[in-house]
C-alpha cells in the first residue's frame, strides 16, 4: 500500500475514527468493497460486503493474525492465542479447548445466576440505574469463579480496575496503530502496569492450584491437567487465562446490556419472553436456558445487530487480488461483522430489531450462512470463549426477566469500542415495586 496519503484518505480516516459504524456504511455505497484509508503506519484497507467476509474466511493461509495484532503481545503475552497462527496456534487452542466443552460451560450456569441475582438484590424500587456498570460487576466475577473458582474472588482486590485498564489499551489500539502506545501515552502506560499486576496475581494462583491435590475442575484446573500426554506450560497458561479474563467479561457484559435494551425497548417482545419464561420456569425453579425459543432468537437477534466485535483485522502473509484490488504481504485489512450483519441484501428491513427472523415458521426467516453471521468473528480464530458468552448472557438475561420490574430510560442508545462493542453512556432503566 502506497505510503502517499491522498486528501481523501485521510480524511475518511478521520471519519472512521470518529464514528466506524455510520462511516463504514457510507464507503460501501460509495466505493464498493476495498475503500484505503489513511497512509504508512495508519495505512490500511477497509474490505466490507458479504463476498469480502466470505473470501477472507474462506482463505485463512492469505492472512496472519500474529503479524496483525503483533503490538497488542505485550499486553496479551505471547502465547495468547490473538497472536498465534498456524501450529502453534492450532497447538494451544487443542489444550484450551476442553476447558469450554458444551457440559462445562452448562456447569458454570449456576455462578452466572447467583452473581447476577446478588447484583439485582441491591435494586431498590424507584431507584434509576445503569444496568451495563451494575451486571458488568456481577458477570466479572461470574468469569473469575468459572476460570479460578469461588476461592478466588475473595482474593481478586484489584482485579476490575486491572482488566479494565488492560481493556482500554487494546479497544483503542484495535487497528495496530501506534496513536495510544508512546512512552509517554497514558493509556498504554497504565495497561502495562495493570499487565503485570494481573500476571502476578495469575501465577499465584497457578502456584496455589499446584499444591493442591486435585487440580480441580474450573478452566484452571482443566488448562493443568492438559490433554493426554500434552501440557502447557505455566507460562502458556497465564498468557490463556489473562487473555480470557479480560475479554470475557467485557464482551458478555456489553452483550447482556444490549439484549436487555433491545428486549425492554419493544414491550411486546419484553412481555412475551417474561411470559415464556414463566411457563417453563415455574417460581422457584431453577434457571434453565434451554427450550426458551424465545429467548434464542432475542440473544441472536442482539449479536446480530451489535456483535462482540465490531470490526477484525488482518495481516496480509501472500498476495492476492479482491474485488480488482491488489493485496501485498505487509498490507493490514479491515472486515467488518457489524456492517456484514446491517447489509439489506443479506437482511430484510437489516435496521430492525426482529427476534423472528431466527424463528424458522416465520416469514421473516433467515437461515445465515457462516460468514453472514459472525457474532464471535470465524475461521480458525472464532472466539474459543463463545459458547461461555452465549450461555451466560442467556443465564444473565432470563435471571434478570424474572426479577425485573421497571422501565427503560434510555431511548437512543449508541455504540462505542470496536472490541466487546458497549453502549456508550450505559442503558438507564427505572426500578419499579415488584407485581
Amino acid at each position: 500500500m502506497s505510503a502517499s496519503p491522498s486528501p481523501r484518505a485521510l480524511a475518511d480516516l478521520q471519519a472512521f475514527s470518529s464514528d466506524p459504524y455510520t462511516t463504514m456504511a457510507r464507503l460501501y455505497r460509495e466505493n464498493g468493497p476495498v475503500t484505503a484509508l489513511g497512509a504508512g503506519p495508519m495505512g490500511f484497507r477497509l474490505t466490507l460486503g458479504a463476498e469480502a467476509c466470505e473470501f477472507i474466511l474462506a482463505n485463512s493461509a492469505l492472512f496472519s493474525w500474529e503479524q496483525a495484532f503483533a503490538a497488542l503481545t505485550p499486553l496479551t503475552g505471547p502465547s495468547a492465542l490473538l497472536v498465534n497462527d498456524g501450529d502453534a496456534h492450532r497447538r494451544l487452542r487443542k489444550l484450551v479447548a476442553p476447558a469450554f466443552t458444551a457440559r462445562r460451560v452448562a456447569g458454570r450456569l449456576e455462578t452466572v445466576v447467583r452473581h447476577i441475582e446478588a447484583a439485582m438484590a441491591d435494586w431498590r424500587p424507584g431507584a434509576v440505574l445503569d444496568v451495563y456498570g451494575s451486571l458488568r460487576k456481577a458477570l466479572r466475577l461470574a468469569t473469575l469463579e468459572s476460570l479460578f473458582g469461588v476461592a478466588a474472588v475473595e482474593r481478586s482486590d484489584g482485579l476490575s480496575d486491572w482488566l479494565h485498564d488492560i481493556h482500554r489499551a487494546i479497544d483503542t489500539d484495535v487497528l495496530g496503530g501506534t496513536l495510544e502506545r508512546g512512552a509517554g501515552s497514558p493509556v498504554w502506560r497504565r495497561a502495562l502496569l495493570a499487565r503485570s499486576s494481573v500476571h502476578r496475581w495469575v501465577v499465584a494462583e497457578i502456584e496455589r492450584r499446584g499444591a493442591a491435590a486435585e487440580p480441580g475442575e474450573d478452566a484452571l484446573g482443566v488448562l493443568l491437567r492438559g490433554v493426554g500426554d500434552a501440557r502447557l506450560t505455566d507460562a502458556e497458561i497465564t498468557d490463556q487465562l489473562v487473555s480470557l479474563l479480560e475479554a470475557g467479561a467485557e464482551t458478555t457484559a456489553a452483550q447482556l446490556a444490549w439484549t436487555l435494551y433491545c428486549a425492554l425497548r419493544d414491550r411486546a417482545v419484553w412481555d412475551g419472553i417474561r411470559a415464556e419464561i414463566a411457563e417453563r420456569l415455574p417460581a422457584g425453579a431453577p434457571v434453565s436456558i434451554t427450550d426458551l425459543p424465545g429467548l434464542d432468537g432475542i440473544v441472536s437477534e442482539t449479536m446480530r445487530l451489535y456483535p462482540a466485535t465490531a470490526i477484525v483485522s488482518r495481516k496480509v502473509a501472500a498476495e492476492f487480488t479482491l474485488a480488482g484490488a491488489r493485496f501485498v504481504p505487509g498490507d493490514l485489512l479491515i472486515f467488518s461483522p457489524y456492517h456484514t450483519h446491517r447489509l439489506p441484501a443479506v437482511w430484510r428491513e437489516p435496521e430492525r430489531f426482529e427476534p423472528r427472523r431466527w424463528d424458522p415458521s416465520s416469514a421473516f426467516y433467515h437461515r445465515p450462512a457462516p460468514h453472514e453471521f459472525l457474532p464471535f468473528g470465524g475461521g480458525p480464530h472464532r472466539c474459543i470463549g463463545a459458547g461461555f458468552a452465549t450461555m451466560a448472557v442467556k443465564a444473565a438475561f432470563v435471571t434478570v426477566a424474572r426479577h425485573f420490574e421497571g422501565e427503560l430510560l434510555t431511548t437512543d442508545a449508541r455504540p462505542a469500542g470496536l472490541i466487546g462493542m458497549r453502549p456508550r453512556d450505559g442503558i438507564t432503566v427505572r426500578v419499579d415495586e415488584k407485581r
